[in-house]
């Protein structure tokens, strides 16, 4: 699990798949030894993707609100690359990012009293 802000998690996510790369080549003989890029999932793969803002304010109540929620499943047999779950990654964190300036999550209304 990974958690951080949307214009990192693909970063981070990347970097999570190195290690596992690394750490799975150090059992494996020269001939063996996987890429990040060409390394894929041998089991089946449950993605699931929460976006959230969160809102501080000295004077009102913190609050959190969910803006999507995504579930992806990949069978072992589809053969889902370490690359390919990076590529998602990105475009889903750019379709958040766009979702988050398009939309007005919080505003104030004038009671004009």
């Amino acid at each position: 699990m990974i958690t951080d802000a949307t214009d990192q998690i693909a970063k981070d996510v990347k970097q999570e798949l190195a290690q596992m790369v690394v750490y799975a080549n150090k059992t494996l003989p020269a001939h063996e030894k996987m890429r990040l890029e060409t390394a894929y999932f041998d089991t089946n793969v449950n993605i699931e993707l929460t976006t959230e803002v969160k809102y501080h304010s000295q004077y009102q109540k913190d609050m959190q609100l969910t803006i999507d929620e995504t579930e992806l499943l990949h069978h072992a047999s589809e053969q889902y690359h370490f690359a390919e779950a990076v590529d998602m990654l990105n475009t889903y964190a750019s379709k958040m990012d766009t979702i988050y300036h398009q939309k007005r999550f919080l505003y104030s209304q004038n009671l004009g009293l």
